[in-house]
């Protein structure tokens, strides 16, 4: 019976042990909270406080800190000097909304005066540490490690500003490297100082794109010695400058980004924004000479084509007439030592090919009068003087695809500098492009050009190189195509009917071009350009067309030369007339029989 009652015993014991309850003190437990960090200065932020400004915010924020059950946290700014410690802090503000907000908003002019009641002097720079403290009551934790600020007491200062112009942009603005006269004109909003006897000057100043404003390419200093909000620079002194920053291809667009910094005593400010300009130095070339049409008169210098494939060349196709002092190359339409600041160019002395700008002879060595495509690489200083020609190639014509088929068959005939007509058979539902040589295009300056539809355009442009095909508009017949580089930015080709008709009251048909009416007979072709009538006309007025139903080709004139749309022809009696046309040589004739 002892031993059962001593089990018993244990038994109680030991599941009264295993079976023990904790207790907690729920009074004295504590609140615990979590770790949080500051998003907003980053660590070694200079600020340099703004007497202009006074109204501008200064945040600071951080992450919220977690609290352990209930008890949300209140949070403080503390801030100390460099030297100092957190723990006897200089500075120790409530956040925003009396220390609830994980931010703590302060405007310049409230943190100056923070400082000011520490004795710290105006303009004066102060080295601080800081941290966010945040308590819930029973713990308190702060944001590790501290970060270093930099803050400059209100002294000197400068309001915002805008730039106003050029308007920032990624699309180039032409510009000519040679001219004085001409100008781009920055201007900005006019900024106010904060101490009202430090007058704020300003300078602009230019980087590459994606470049630091601390090391610029170059600045300029605004108008009236920096106190002006404005300044109109030369498209030659932007170009210099470019060139001397090591932007020396003229030829190649410049992207470039700018702003102004103002400054009123010892404190600087840029702009608000910053502005994109892309420049292009449109180096303009000119052909002149006893050689050329427009002999040595430089006002008539004749334009140069750009060459796609080679920034910095030109070309012209044009009729030389040998042994009048031969050619040179300008750059403006003035000879040097005039206000342009132009240039020319010729031969180097005893080195045919090679061009030279100073010491130069003229350019005579080129073979018999005819008509040439010259061409001028500036960059490197080498000229060419080829055979200029311009034929069609292409399934719509009997050359096939075949550049070395194309001439003298399907040629063209140069009826001005620059522009090309002549007289094709082409296939229907075929297509054609205009080519210069006996083989493709290759890219070079001396090589072939082949010229096709600009892709993106329906007006007629045309580009060297990778182009699209030019289809034939009708039936198998006779065209008439032009290649048309008078403007010289603006490549143009044209297809209409080889044919010629008479429209106007002194015909039968009277002024009435309709695809229906009869009008006269159609011209008579006998090649090279010549068209041939005879016919009865009544007193009046006539001119020439292409197509019936379309006055978008058509020829008038005055004695005995046509233009294009020129003024109507006059017939001053009736009678039978045989009227001639020559579209080569661009000139009529009407005699009565």
């Amino acid at each position: 019976m002892k031993n059962k009652i001593l089990y018993t015993l244990l038994a109680f014991v030991t599941i009264a042990f295993g079976c023990k309850k904790t207790e907690f003190d729920d009074v004295s437990k504590g609140e615990a909270l979590g770790a949080f960090t500051v998003t907003a200065p980053v660590n070694n932020t200079t600020l340099v406080l703004n007497s202009a400004t006074p109204a501008a915010k200064v945040i600071f924020s951080w992450s919220a800190a977690k609290p352990g059950v209930s008890t949300m946290p209140t949070y403080k700014f503390v801030a100390a000097l460099k030297t100092g410690s957190l723990d006897a802090p200089l500075l120790e503000i409530p956040s925003d909304n009396s220390g609830k907000n994980n931010t703590l908003t302060f405007t310049q002019k409230q943190l100056d005066d923070a400082l000011k009641a520490k004795s710290i002097a105006d303009g004066i720079k102060t080295d601080l540490i800081w941290a966010i403290k945040a308590t819930n009551g029973d713990m308190t934790v702060s944001t590790s490690p501290a970060l270093n600020i930099a803050i400059t007491r209100m002294g000197d200062g400068v309001s915002n500003f805008l730039l106003y112009g050029p308007v920032s942009s990624n699309t180039p603005v032409v510009i000519n490297p040679n001219a004085t006269t001409d100008f781009m004109n920055f201007k900005w909003q006019k900024s106010f100082p904060g101490v009202a006897t430090n007058l704020v000057k300003y300078q602009i100043k230019f980087v590459a794109k994606g470049g630091n404003f601390s090391t610029p390419l170059f600045t300029y200093t605004s108008n009236n010695t920096g106190l002006d909000s404005a300044l109109a620079i030369s498209y030659k002194d932007i170009s210099d400058k470019l060139t001397a920053a090591g932007y020396t291809d003229q030829a190649t667009p410049v992207a470039l980004q700018w702003t102004v910094e103002a400054t009123s005593g010892s404190f600087k400010k840029t702009a608000d924004y910053v502005n994109d300009l892309v420049i292009t130095r449109e180096v303009k070339m000119f052909l002149v000479g006893g050689d050329t049409p427009a002999s040595w008169t430089a006002e008539n210098a004749l334009p140069m084509i750009a060459d796609k494939n080679n920034p910095g060349t030109f070309y012209i196709y044009v009729k030389l007439n040998a042994g009048n002092g031969g050619l040179k190359f300008l750059n403006q339409q003035q000879w040097p030592g005039g206000s342009l600041n132009s240039s020319d160019w010729g031969m180097k002395p005893g080195t045919p090919g090679d061009a030279a700008v100073d010491n130069e002879a003229n350019i005579e060595n080129y073979g018999a009068s005819g008509v040439y495509r010259v061409s001028f690489d500036q960059k490197n200083l080498k000229y060419y003087v080829q055979d200029g020609r311009m034929g069609a190639v292409g399934d719509a014509t009997t050359a096939g695809w075949n550049p070395p088929n194309v001439f003298p068959s399907q040629g063209l005939t140069l009826i001005s500098t620059n522009k090309f007509i002549g007289f094709v058979n082409l296939s229907a539902g075929n297509s054609w492009k205009f080519i210069d040589g006996n083989a493709w295009g290759d890219g070079s300056v001396a090589g072939s050009k082949d010229f096709g539809k600009v892709k993106t355009k329906t007006d007629g442009s045309i580009t060297q190189g990778d182009a699209d095909n030019m289809t034939v508009p009708g039936a198998t017949g006779p065209y008439r195509i032009i290649w048309d580089g008078t403007d010289i930015k603006n490549l143009k080709y044209s297809i209409t009917d080889g044919t010629v008709f008479l429209v106007g009251d002194a015909t039968a048909g009277g002024w009435d071009n309709s695809a229906g009416n009869a009008l006269l007979p159609a011209m008579t072709y006998s090649g090279s350009g010549k068209w041939t009538v005879t016919t009865n006309l009544s007193a009046g007025q006539f001119k020439f067309i292409a197509t019936k139903g379309s006055w978008d080709y058509n020829y008038g004139g005055s004695a005995g030369v046509i233009a294009d749309g020129g003024d109507n022809l006059v017939i001053a009696a009736a009678g039978n007339y045989t009227i001639k046309l020559d579209e080569y040589n661009r000139t009529y004739s009407i005699t009565k029989n």
